[in-house]
Parts: structure tokens; sequence; C-alpha cells
């Protein structure tokens, strides 16, 4: 979409981070597209970063991997932890995470392997609550329709709501339906994601609360 997203049109809404956020979900081709997305992001990226990527139950070595190939700190999402800006967070394998004022809350998936399609909305959902108009959720690479209803709640609030283009996915049925059905307004491959993130959160600490000074290239 080459389109000017005028952000000062969002609605300004008190939030309880201030800061800002980002949540990323992905599944079937979305690990090459995290490692593109995060890899062109500086060490210094002022926003904390939370990554559902569907995984099987097992141990996984991905905070390794994604480590890396970018300069931001990478680990797992702990329990009862409190984001920092500049690191991406992973959900464990087998479990879901919310967020809150008081930190991270992790709980295990239900045994189907379908409980994972729920647990991006439910990542998506809590940044959206707790960070408002600054919450950015994106939908990478992935072959089941996740994170429709957590797009939505980020749009609902003013935050931005990112899709991966057809050509760079793997697996277009996710980034469809964010787009289709949440109406992604921002749809682009990962790597140039990365400068558009950057625009957002220099924005945010640069004017007040919904009102940058430049509009989004989309």
């Amino acid at each position: 979409m080459n389109q000017l997203l005028p952000v000062t049109k969002r609605q300004p809404q008190r939030s309880a981070g201030a800061s800002g956020a980002v949540a990323i979900v992905s599944s079937a081709g979305g690990i090459p597209a995290l490692i593109s997305l995060l890899s062109a992001l500086p060490d210094k990226f002022p926003l904390p970063i939370f990554v559902a990527q569907h995984l099987g139950r097992g141990a996984s070595g991905l905070d390794r991997l994604l480590g890396w190939h970018c300069a931001l700190s990478v680990g797992w999402a702990v329990d009862g932890a409190r984001p920092r800006e500049g690191h991406v967070y992973l959900v464990p394998p087998g479990m879901r995470l919310r967020i809150s004022a008081a930190g991270f809350h992790l709980s295990a998936l239900a045994a189907p392997s379908a409980s994972w399609l729920s647990s991006g909305d439910h990542l998506i959902n809590s940044v959206a609550a707790l960070y408002g108009p600054r919450s950015i959720a994106i939908v990478l690479s992935g072959a089941m329709p996740a994170g429709v209803k957590g797009l939505r709640a980020v749009k609902a609030c003013g935050g931005f709501a990112l899709a991966q283009d057809r050509i760079s996915s793997g697996a277009f049925e996710m980034p469809s339906a964010a787009i289709d059905f949440a109406k992604a307004e921002i749809v682009m491959p990962p790597a140039r994601m990365a400068s558009v993130l950057e625009i957002i959160a220099q924005a945010w600490q640069d004017g007040p609360l919904g009102e940058p000074a430049e509009p989004l290239p989309g």
C-alpha cells in the first residue's frame, strides 16, 4: 500500500503503558519473517516487543536463533517480569502470555493443538488494554487465521495494525485474514516494517500522544 497514513487523526486516550509496545503474531513461515524484521531494528529501539510464534510444545532454540540475527536483547517471557524497552520477549512453547501493569502473566495452553490460535489474540488484547493508542500489532506469515480479534482491539483503541504482504509471506492465510477482517492498514515486507516502527516510536517520543509531527508512510 503506497499511501500516507495520517497519524494525526488518531484519537488520544490515556494509557497505562506510556512508552508503547509492539506485539507480533506469526506461524508457518514466521521465523524468517521475524529475522527479517528484528534484524533491521537498532539495539536502542525504544519499545518492548512481544512475540507469539507458533511453536511445538517441546524445548525451542528460537531465542538463540533470533538473538544471533538481531541487535536487540531476545529472551523468553518470565512470569512476573516487567517489560523493558529494546527487549524482545518470546512466548514460551505451550504457554500464552498476557501483559498487565503488574508485569507478565503466563498460563498453559489447553491440550488441543488449535488452542494456539487464541494465544495471539490473548497477547495482543492485553497490549491494547495496557498501552491503548500506543499499541502496535503485527501479523506475519502463517497458515491459520490468528490475531484478527487482537488487531481489531488495537485499532479500536487508536493503535496501529500491520500485516505482511503476500509476496514475502511463506504462508499468506494469516496476514490475509488480518487485512480482510481486521483491516490492517499497513501491508509490507517485514524488513520495511522496521523503519515504520522506528517512525512511530520516534513520533511518540517527540510529540503529544496521538499528534506526531509527520504522517506515516504506508
